[in-house]
């Protein structure tokens, strides 16, 4: 409808003021066209605009004048006049009807009611349809449910205003009246939009007799569907009961069939119906909750006032007619997170769990059903079910409900069970023990109950204990086992439960691969590969969950990355980086990233074809997929030179590079998984490591194969890699190292881009592991160049080296004194700085002792002669570790300096050097200390070594 916004009267509210009197005085900058002109005087207005809601979606004019660029807008509601309850509420407030400033401060100050600011869209009816728009600027209130309250009077007509909150609405300030502010008001008002006196009342009409009221119409059966609807308003009772169980068939009939109640106007009868007692009340919840039924119906019956119509039916109907209103408010709650809260906000949960237990089976079966999809990725609605006190009769119902009733409760338990708390308290109501016997039950129940137990086991010890303790894992192995009576989704959520079960478990690893697991998973890899997805997504899923098992049962076991390799894993997993959904491609990266670790995998893999979709996941995957696609690029080139040429003729270096950028992948680390009726299941593998240390790691093997070295420097890699290390990706020290160690124009690339300062202080902030690879890549670096020596020792690497050699682990030892070797040899300023820091006695002491490395733990059991052979060297070597290091480094540091030497033969050096003679493994280096002794110790050399 268009009003002619004309001058109000309420301008004598400016026009009366007194200077100085303070308000919030209207200014014609209130007004703002679409054009960006000037408003048109005494325009027609129009609120909403014509063709609303759908002119929003198809007039450009008017999304983009409501956009950021011009209005701001933030969200957009169209708002009635207040209700009786907020009028009440407000009727000590003095309303000014050309004020809607002052009049929303003052409702703020009366009932604490926040201020909305932003704008009353108009359309200029006096324009073509969607031609021109124009907004005056209003505050409103929020009560403290969020719902929009506008007090201000309007224009005869608009009880229905598209209000648009804005980020750009004018914070006006109260301020005292002002000649020119006067004016301005004057001007504001006579742009229109503010409500002007009634005219008188008319005199009243000549009173008439009343009309007889139209007969109630009888249901005859033959009814055509708008007969019916009708029935639902002008008919009598009985007639209304018969017409809505017509109807309630009709609408459950099929999605066309509901559509078609909807378009006859089945809507509003229906729910009017909902006040009556009796049949006529049950059959319209029936009929209503088969339109619910229907996603395109939910925001259509939800804007009707369903939601709190069916909570008042769980609080007062009959029992036959509380299955109905749940079955509503679990239709209505299906992948919808504004319902899900509204239903819980509305009371709803008490009503459902009480139901639980006092209801016939269909009723308990609705009620289940509503509190599957009330917990659906929803944690706040997960904690207030179990709050409400629905874990303890959702478990009893597994034992003592039908077969539906108890798929329904295994189906809420899963969801459920995606709550950490949950978790613990379906565990504590003996919920475990529940499931656990569905799983042979077959049907939905098993495939509900596998997807209970795999919530479960999700990042919880004590529950993966019990699962294993119920005798679950047969019974998970079986359901895979049997392709004919388990449904794929049941298949996949027994893959599901495996995969939480082995995560970080070795010894489930050890139980599901003897159970004979690994098979079936690779059969039914081999199975949905290729598949067609289902609407629901469940065959790419099933992809996922089955990836996910092999993942984390490869999972640094290397019987089962060789028998996973073996059972033919690899094709398929290769299959889904090049065809399978997104997250798919995220999990067949992540198996064959650990399937890669063994090497008997290394081959099959690459042969497969898996480096160039790996390397196109580098930078198209998820970030999750980016790590795996690179921790298992830098499997496939660890030792495999062919490999690595392999991978840098597919282009890996520019991605990997830019993957440095990024921080640790963190996909899915705190949700577990939880479905809607229908929708589909998603549940974990490991916690990811790290994208960026990942691709640093890759390019450090990359780089030992000189082309794939260059191809770094000239991408400009040596700086991105001294940018990820100087950020704490100590992984990239080595790939540094590994391009410095091809041509000394690319040791003085990585010295230039400041790359030796950053590696140095890992010797000191690193873990063990990553100070013993430090050590090694500075005894790379520092290896016959002289600028590389003098740069290392430049940074201050001597007293790290040498607190290494004395405090650090024995491969940290190790290593250190073989930098320091390489560090001080031809050297003799290095070599004069370590004498001065005391270098010979920690170089002694690890000549002496060793490093204290331990040899490999012996298996139990007999031995063949070959392997207590094996043991016996490696005893050996055990104890020789660090001797031939320090023997070179000792040799390095005493050459040329007798009085040095002096020392050594003073400290026991000889007697040391001499006892290596007798060993194969430090012999070689025990003659070169020996060989570095002036002439003048022969004689004690040779005594030393009688």
């Amino acid at each position: 409808e268009s009003i002619t916004g004309r001058r109000a009267d309420v301008a004598r509210i400016a026009m009366a003021a007194k200077l100085g009197d303070e308000g919030y005085w209207g200014d014609p900058t209130d007004v703002i066209t679409s054009a960006g002109d000037a408003p048109p005087p005494l325009a027609s207005l129009s609120s909403p605009p014509r063709g609303w809601p759908g002119c929003f979606s198809n007039n450009a004019t008017l999304k983009a004048f409501m956009g950021k660029k011009q209005l701001g807008g933030k969200r957009c509601r169209l708002t009635g006049v207040p209700a009786a309850e907020d009028a009440r509420q407000a009727s000590a407030v003095k309303l000014q009807p050309d004020d809607p400033f002052g009049n929303a401060a003052r409702v703020q100050q009366a009932l604490g009611w926040t201020i909305i600011k932003g704008f009353v869209v108009y359309d200029l009816a006096n324009e073509p349809e969607g031609a021109k728009f124009v907004a005056h600027l209003r505050w409103w209130n929020a009560k403290e449910s969020g719902v929009w309250v506008d007090f201000t009077p309007r224009l005869p007509g608009h009880d229905q205003m598209m209000l648009l909150e804005s980020s750009k609405a004018e914070d006006k300030l109260m301020l005292p009246l002002t000649a020119e502010r006067k004016a301005a008001a004057e001007a504001r008002c006579k742009l229109g939009g503010f409500v002007v006196p009634a005219p008188p009342a008319p005199p009243p009409a000549p009173k008439r007799k009343p009309p007889h009221a139209p007969a109630k119409l009888e249901f005859k059966g033959s009814e055509s569907l708008d007969e019916l609807v009708k029935l639902l308003s002008a008919g009598t009772l009985d007639a209304k009961a018969k017409a809505a169980a017509a109807v309630a068939a009709t609408a459950a009939a099929g999605q066309d069939e509901a559509k078609a109640v909807v378009s006859a106007g089945g809507v509003s009868p229906l729910l009017l119906l909902l006040r009556c007692k009796g049949d006529a009340q049950e059959h319209a919840a029936r009929a209503l909750m088969a339109l619910a039924d229907c996603a395109e119906h939910q925001r259509l019956l939800t804007a009707a006032g369903l939601i709190p119509a069916a909570v008042g039916l769980m609080r007062d109907a009959p029992v036959a007619t509380q299955d109905a209103a749940a079955g509503i408010l679990g239709n209505l709650v299906i992948q919808c997170p504004v319902n899900q809260r509204a239903v819980a906000a509305a009371g709803a949960l008490p009503h459902l769990v009480a139901l639980l237990s006092k209801g016939p089976a269909p009723a308990k079966e609705q009620a289940c059903f509503a509190l599957w999809n009330l917990a659906c990725q929803h944690p706040a609605n997960m904690q207030a079910i179990e709050e409400a006190g629905a874990i303890r009769p959702l478990v009893a119902l597994l034992t003592k409900g039908t077969p539906g009733v108890q798929e329904e409760a295994a189906g809420a338990l899963m969801n459920l069970a995606a709550h950490p708390d949950n978790k613990r308290a379906i565990a504590a109501a003996a919920g475990i023990e529940a499931l656990v016997p569905l799983l042979e039950q077959g049907g939905g129940a098993a495939e509900q109950a596998a997807g209970a137990l795999m919530n479960l086991a999700s990042t919880n010890a004590a529950n993966q204990r019990a699962i294993i303790k119920a005798e679950a894992l047969p019974k998970l192995v079986a359901l895979l086992r049997d392709q004919t009576s388990n449904s794929r989704r049941c298949r996949e959520y027994a893959a599901g439960a495996l995969m939480n079960l082995t995560l970080k478990q070795p010894d489930m690893q050890d139980a599901v691969a003897g159970a004979g697991a690994i098979p079936l998973l690779v059969g039914m890899l081999r199975e949905l590969v290729g598949q067609p997805a289902n609407e629901d997504g469940s065959a790419a899923a099933q992809m996922e969950e089955v990836a996910g098992a092999l993942t984390n049962l490869a999972d640094t076991h290397e019987a089962n990355q060789r028998a996973i390799g073996e059972a033919g894993a690899v094709p398929p997993l290769v299959a889904m980086l090049s065809a399978g959904s997104a997250s798919a491609r995220e999990e067949a990266a992540g198996t064959l990233m650990n399937l890669s670790a063994h090497e008997a995998n290394k081959d099959s893999i690459a042969k497969a074809g898996a480096i160039l979709p790996l390397v196109e996941a580098l930078s198209a995957g998820t970030p999750c997929a980016k790590e795996h696609a690179a921790g298992a690029l830098a499997n496939l080139a660890n030792g495999h030179t062919d490999h690595q040429a392999a991978i840098g003729a597919a282009a890996a270096v520019k991605p990997l590079l830019a993957l440095l950028e990024e921080g640790a992948a963190d996909e899915d680390s705190s949700a577990d998984a939880a479905r809607c009726h229908g929708a589909g299941l998603r549940a974990k593998t490991g916690a990811a490591a790290g994208v960026a240390p990942r691709a640093a790691s890759a390019l450090s093997l990359l780089c030992l194969h000189a082309p794939n070295g260059e191809a770094v420097r000239a991408a400009g890699g040596v700086a991105n890699l001294c940018a990820a290390l100087g950020r704490g990706v100590s992984e990239a020290a080595g790939a540094l190292a590994n391009v410095a160690s091809h041509s000394p124009e690319a040791r003085e690339a990585v010295a230039a881009a400041g790359a030796i300062p950053l590696i140095v202080s890992l010797l000191t902030t690193g873990s063990s592991i990553v100070q013993e690879e430090t050590a090694a890549m500075l005894t790379s670096l520092a290896a016959g160049s002289r600028p590389m020596q003098e740069a290392i020792a430049a940074t201050g690497a001597l007293l790290p080296l040498l607190t290494l050699i004395s405090f650090g682990s024995p491969a940290a030892r190790e290593q250190a004194a073989a930098a320091l070797a390489k560090l001080i040899s031809k050297h003799p300023a290095n070599r004069a700085a370590a004498v001065q820091a005391q270098a010979l006695l920690p170089l002694l002491d690890l000549l002496s002792s060793g490093s204290g490395a331990k040899p490999p733990p012996s298996k139990t059991g007999g031995k063949s002669g070959s392997a207590k052979a094996d043991a016996k060297a490696a005893v050996k070597a055990a104890a020789a570790a660090g001797k031939p290091e320090a023997a070179d480094c000792l040799a390095a540091l005493v050459e040329g300096d007798e009085m040095l030497q002096a020392v050594l033969v003073a400290e026991g050096g000889l007697t040391a050097a001499a006892a290596m003679l007798d060993e194969d493994l430090t012999k070689p280096a025990a003659m070169r200390l020996l060989g570095a002794l002036a002439p003048c110790f022969d004689d004690a050399v040779a005594a030393a070594k009688k």
